[in-house]
């Protein structure tokens, strides 16, 4: 068996590596206080991988909690294995998963420490400079959808919100060096600090989609778990954007952008749920969560009830600091 060639790589005689089912592109296991990350050589390249670690590297220079990747016996990063895949160790991250139902965790003090760790993030990914995918006007389909969506409206509607941002300029402000899958099942918590990691995705893309992703997953499972709260979408906006603005600016554009990456976001996830779910064998969930996205792709419903009007406005009159 494969793994049996990755313990030996890392000092290990003995153990057993604990599958972990997280991950749609890479297979992941768990050995004490390590994460093995197995990655199909047919889908990165060893330069990718090692230009991801030296972002995590230079995340943790300047004081971002992340976690961070652990070298071989051998003394390399990056290990090849079976001729097939790409093995990287992390440090397991501290603290346990996010869990939306326990009020102990799921709060307005999560959102402020969420919301700062980004900021903190893409204000220290200004300085680093690296070989990553990036976004321009000339290839703005960073998420390499347009190849994969089998829906003509659905696509169209994909150019039009990629079209929007052509309006925006790609200023430090908006743009730079992001995560580009920031939700919080890559977040571990541990006595209300943070630790980010999975930076497998990570691109030259603009700020907003970071943020958007966020709101995307937080209000998805926020909405599925714990409907009673109506008041979630104001708080987590007010406590997020609160932390967030401590480390990083938020101007105008940067919220114009995040119901257009709201949109986007949800095409990705619809686009992946298609290739990734057996079509033939859905569970009742699956089956409404794919009917629900195309039809609210499909009619351009807005992804939540959030005025983001109003929250420049507030932004504009100081009411946010």
């Amino acid at each position: 068996m494969i793994t049996e060639k990755i313990l030996p790589l890392y000092g290990f005689t003995e153990g057993e590596l604990v599958p972990i089912n997280d991950g749609f592109h890479n297979t992941v296991y768990s050995l004490g206080n390590l994460i093995f990350r197995l990655s199909p050589s047919s889908r990165r390249k060893k330069e990718d991988i090692l230009n991801e670690l030296e972002f995590i590297k230079d995340l943790w220079k300047k004081a971002v909690p992340v976690s961070m990747p652990v070298k071989s016996i051998r003394g390399n990063f990056v290990e090849t294995v079976g001729n097939q895949y790409f093995l990287v160790v992390f440090e397991k991250a501290k603290g346990i998963p996010i869990d939306v139902t326990n009020l102990d965790i799921w709060n307005k003090e999560l959102y402020y420490y969420w919301g700062n760790l980004m900021g903190k993030m893409h204000n220290a990914g200004k300085n680093i400079e690296l070989n990553r995918p990036r976004w321009t006007v000339n290839q703005p389909d960073l998420l390499n959808l347009l190849p994969r969506i089998t829906s003509e409206p659905i696509a169209e509607k994909y150019k039009q919100h990629l079209k929007h941002l052509f309006a925006f300029p790609l200023t430090s402000d908006l743009f730079g060096l992001i995560h580009n899958d920031f939700h919080q099942g890559n977040l571990f918590v541990d006595k209300g600090r943070l630790t980010l990691f999975d930076f497998d995705d990570s691109a030259y893309h603009w700020f907003a989609y970071d943020i958007a992703t966020s709101f995307y997953h937080a209000y998805w499972q926020a909405s599925s778990f714990t409907s009673e709260n109506t008041q979630f979408s104001r708080e987590f906006w007010e406590h997020f954007l609160r932390g967030y603005q401590k480390e990083h600016k938020i101007s105008k554009e940067l919220i114009q952008q995040i119901p257009i990456f709201l949109k986007i976001r949800e095409i990705f996830l619809y686009t992946l749920f298609l290739e990734k779910w057996d079509l033939l064998n859905l569970q009742d969930w699956q089956e409404y969560t794919l009917i629900d996205l195309k039809n609210n792709i499909e009619r351009g419903k807005p992804y939540s009830d959030v005025n983001f009007a109003e929250i420049i406005d507030k932004l504009v009159y100081g009411k946010i600091k």
